[in-house]
């Protein structure tokens, strides 16, 4: 217990730092590295799922339990389960005795979605529905006790250190949410390292509804932060509410070129993990589309605005 609570105050401090300016991934990865040569942990948390999203009380399964869980899932989501996929979890604590000594276990039971007429008792009750994947990660959607939808991402490389995956993600996630930034983008809730916890964006979420909060746009301008990327319309609702933050950073002289060659990294990294049947899903017709919007909008940024702008109106 005193080194969980050792393990909370010093990720305390890295996550304060990332609530007070917009932390790279370099240099929150290197915050992130500096804990763990201290041979505390190997595996990080951070921030805590709301009480009021999820109660753990009465199912006396801990967060942190919890969240040991969602490492496993995870790697299932990212490694095993294609989109549409259901999956049912069952959750419960359970004490055993083995050799005159009695320890407390968290029982995970899987069954099928269509099958949820089972006596699960106090159970933690967990439904999963994988809905799609993107370029860096795969998305499912969880419900918890029948509680609201949470989007829950596992990264597909999270030991990499770019604009995108969980060492740029997280630290964005954690800034926009201690400044409010919610009015168009989903509100971060919790991390692992290998996922991340966002609000569950509807089709009919309608930012101009949402009372609290201010626009990534006003933040941005204020900040001196990169614009968020119009041209991928599967990343928005009908009403331009953002899916998720993309790889939002600071602006800087030759972002874009160091943006390409880490990219250039990242599938190198890909190919060699998985193969070239991995890089299929980006040679659809919608892909390539996509990639040469890309192209002309770096070639001529103007006139792709006014483009997207004049579509919108």
């Amino acid at each position: 217990m005193n080194n969980e609570i050792q393990i909370k105050t010093l990720l305390a401090t890295i996550i304060i730092e990332a609530q007070k300016e917009l932390l790279s991934p370099v240099e929150f990865y290197n915050l992130c590295q500096k804990l763990r040569k201290k041979n505390i942990t190997n595996k990080f948390y951070f921030l805590a799922p709301n009480p009021n999203l999820i109660n753990f009380k009465h199912h006396k399964i801990t967060a942190h339990k919890l969240c040991k869980f969602l490492d496993k899932l995870a790697y299932y989501v990212s490694h095993i389960a294609e989109e549409g996929h259901q999956e049912l979890f069952y959750l419960q604590k359970l004490s055993i005795r083995l050799r005159n000594t009695t320890r407390k276990v968290v029982l995970v039971t899987k069954r099928r979605a269509d099958y949820q007429s089972i006596n699960s008792g106090n159970a933690m009750k967990i439904e999963v529905e994988v809905v799609g994947a993107g370029m860096i990660g795969r998305v499912a959607r969880l419900r918890i006790n029948d509680g609201k939808d949470i989007a829950f991402k596992a990264f597909f490389d999270p030991d990499f250190v770019w604009q995108h995956g969980p060492w740029a993600e997280i630290p964005i996630g954690i800034r926009l949410k201690a400044c409010q930034v919610t009015k168009d983008l989903p509100e971060f809730l919790f991390a692992g390292q290998d996922w991340a916890v966002w609000e569950w964006i509807y089709p009919h979420t309608n930012p101009q509804l949402r009372t609290t909060g201010i626009t990534y746009e006003q933040f941005a301008k204020q900040e001196g932060l990169t614009r968020l990327n119009p041209l991928n319309r599967s990343n928005y609702n009908p009403y331009n509410m953002r899916l998720d933050p993309g790889g939002i950073q600071k602006e800087y002289w030759g972002r874009r070129f160091h943006d390409f060659l880490r990219g250039i990294v990242f599938y190198f990294r890909k190919v060699h993990r998985e193969g070239l049947k991995s890089l299929t899903p980006y040679l659809s017709g919608s892909s390539l589309c996509y990639l040469w919007l890309r192209l002309v909008a770096l070639i001529f940024p103007r006139v792709t605005q006014t483009q997207l702008r004049s579509s919108h109106d």
